[in-house]
């Protein structure tokens, strides 16, 4: 329905004004003048109703495309809109509204308002800022064209999904995505030898200022007569596997201040290091299963793969993962096409199949609908997949007993071990809700770190304030305290239990690079024990 403009609200007000005032004082003049500029207003706000209708059946023309540009997160993103006017008269466009999908907000309005000569196009620019890396879609836009004397408002919708697809923001390009599932590469892990912290000795030397104390060799030092410091040297292993947590705990903040989005930089941070380096990087996703497997490899195009599998596990859309049965899915999507489209598609028995067929008809050119999806049925599968390609959230599946979170970690730790023939670093992205059992975690850590303990396993646990959001209320804050504390205690347990097997967990926030993880991870041992 029409809405009065600026103008529209100050002539209401006059008017009311005018014909109260004429009323209460017997002004006849007054109420005639406060009577008309109502009935004035009243007939325009009238002319306006029919606008949208004429707008459509005349084919006002809305399209619009991204700017190439840098597609990060938190980095503003521009979008410009092309409007056709094919009418014979000048119109008036007011600021414009979009439909986003979470994650994604309208930054700003590149200009005031706009006018569209007759039988013309006109062109304006908008900003979107998204908050976290993955896809994203710009649904729709609501404009608002101008009525008779810029009294009123008329709406107008244009549904036309566009998708936005964005990098983290420790991408070195333009991030694009990619739905070629890595292969496995033939070439393995190697080691080099490095100076190091291990137990074989390198050489020995005098000693330096600054050299650790641990390092002074007191034999050498008492028949030499002088500070002798041994130089190790340790295997620096290359091939590098990292176990990222897609579970439910590690989301939450849809603007980009999630344990997944942070997890997700690191792998992007990760990706980069390899690449420089020429090192095989592999990566395992994992809920109460394993998710996504990307077996270690250098070659080029394997990392931007790699990420890419790494950002599609913001959208698990599989049954056996996620909180929504059948019928809360077939609502979600007939609220969608009801809102977007005005297509009243009833569900249930027979129209089921309906709704599915007109979602894959919106979404056939989507490469994201070929993805596999876990579902009981086909009709299943298509409407899971829609709501993956429209960037439309499913809640995960919470399993607070965690035993089958505990089998997923299992399987990804087994995976990220099994049959390699070279010592890996694996580290662990994860914040290890709902466990708090340190025995069972340290099996299932066991299992990754293979026979003879030679693969090195490090957890990172995001977890503080970082992740959570603040709120200026005392009460809130508190229970947010409340809560931050107790899931310190509880993974503070952990690391005690998983030191017994050699496993070192830090807690990570978010000021800490993966160069920092991946020093720890790759230093030795006896390092390791002594923190």
């Amino acid at each position: 329905m029409p809405s009065l403009s600026a103008t529209g609200k100050l002539s209401l007000l006059g008017g009311v004004t005018f014909a109260l005032g004429g009323l209460l004082g017997a002004v006849d003049a007054l109420t005639t003048a406060g009577t008309t500029v109502l009935a004035g207003l009243g007939f325009a706000w009238a002319l306006t109703v029919p606008l949208p209708r004429r707008m459509r059946r005349e084919r006002l023309e809305f399209s619009w495309w991204i700017v190439e540009g840098v597609r990060r997160a938190d980095h503003p993103v521009t979008v410009r809109v092309a409007l056709r006017n094919p009418t014979d008269r000048t119109l008036t466009l007011g600021a414009p509204r979009l439909s986003l999908s979470p994650g994604l907000r309208h930054a700003r309005w590149k200009g005031s308002r706009v006018e569209i000569p007759a039988k013309k196009q006109g062109i304006f620019d908008l900003e979107v800022r998204p908050g976290h890396a993955g896809r994203h879609v710009l649904h729709g836009a609501w404009l608002t064209l101008g009525g008779p004397l810029g009294l009123t408002w008329a709406p107008l919708y244009f549904p036309n999904p566009l998708v936005l697809e964005v990098g983290p923001r420790s991408a070195t390009a333009s991030f694009r995505r990619t739905t070629a599932r890595p292969q496995p590469s033939s070439k393995v892990g190697r080691s080099t030898r490095r100076e190091g912290e291990g137990a074989e000795i390198r050489e020995l030397r005098e000693h330096q200022p600054g050299d650790p104390f641990h390092r002074i060799a007191w034999k050498a030092t008492a028949r030499r007569g002088r500070l002798m410091v041994r130089e190790t040297e340790d295997d620096a292993q290359t091939t590098r596997v990292i176990v990222l947590d897609a579970g439910p705990a590690m989301r939450g903040d849809l603007r980009g201040g999630s344990k997944l989005d942070y997890a997700t930089e690191l792998i992007a941070q990760a990706c980069k290091l390899s690449a420089i380096a020429g090192d095989p990087l592999g990566l395992i996703a994992f809920d109460t299963r394993i998710t996504a497997i990307v077996q270690p490899s250098s070659q080029p195009s394997h990392f931007q793969s790699l990420l890419s599998q790494s950002l599609e596990q913001r959208m698990l859309v599989d049954e056996d993962l996620t909180d929504v049965d059948d019928e809360q899915l077939e609502e979600l999507i007939a609220r969608y096409f009801r809102e977007q489209e005005g297509l009243i598609i009833r569900t249930g028995v027979g129209g089921r199949e309906r709704l599915a067929q007109v979602a894959a008809e919106a979404t056939r050119r989507d490469p994201l609908m070929r993805i596999p999806v876990r579902a009981k049925d086909e009709t299943a599968r298509i409407l899971r997949a829609f709501c993956r390609a429209r960037a439309i959230p499913l809640p995960l599946r919470y399993d607070s007993s965690g035993a089958t979170r505990l089998r997923g970690l299992e399987a990804a730790m087994r995976a990220a071990t099994e049959n390699a023939r070279e010592p890996r670093t694996v580290i662990v992205l994860s914040d290890l809700d709902p466990f708090d059992d340190g025995d069972a975690l340290r099996s299932a850590f066991s299992t990754g770190q293979g026979r003879g303990r030679r693969h090195r396993v490090t957890v990172v646990a995001p977890m503080g304030g970082d992740f959570v959001p603040t709120s200026d209320k005392r009460d809130a804050s508190t229970i947010r305290d409340a809560l931050l504390q107790d899931e310190r205690l509880r993974v503070e347990g952990l690391r005690h239990g998983l030191s017994k097997v050699g496993v070192p967990l830090y807690f990570a926030d978010k000021r800490n690079p993966f160069a920092h993880w991946l020093a720890r991870a790759s230093a030795p041992r006896i390092a390791q024990k002594r923190r």
